[in-house]
C-alpha cells in the first residue's frame, strides 16, 4: 500500500468472508476456518487466494449483494 496520506484505512474495518457475507467482526476460529476454505477452493493454486481476494471486483460484487 502507498504510505499515508495517499492511503489510509477506514475507521471501522469490516470483513468479507469467502461466501461474500459482510461481517462486523469474526472470531479467531471463524477467521482461520474462512482462510482454510479460501485455500482449498482452488487446490491447484492455493497461494493465489490472498491475491485474488483483493481485486476490486471481489469487493464490489459482495458489497452490492449485502446492500439488498
Amino acid at each position: 500500500m502507498p504510505p499515508e496520506p495517499a492511503y489510509t484505512h477506514v475507521e471501522t474495518l469490516r470483513y468479507l468472508d469467502s461466501d461474500g457475507r459482510l461481517r462486523e467482526k469474526t472470531s479467531l476460529f471463524g477467521n482461520l476456518a474462512d482462510h482454510a476454505k479460501g485455500y482449498v477452493t482452488d487446490p491447484l493454486a492455493p497461494a493465489s487466494d490472498g491475491v485474488r481476494d483483493h481485486f476490486i471486483h471481489e469487493y464490489v460484487a459482495p458489497l452490492e449483494k449485502n446492500l439488498a
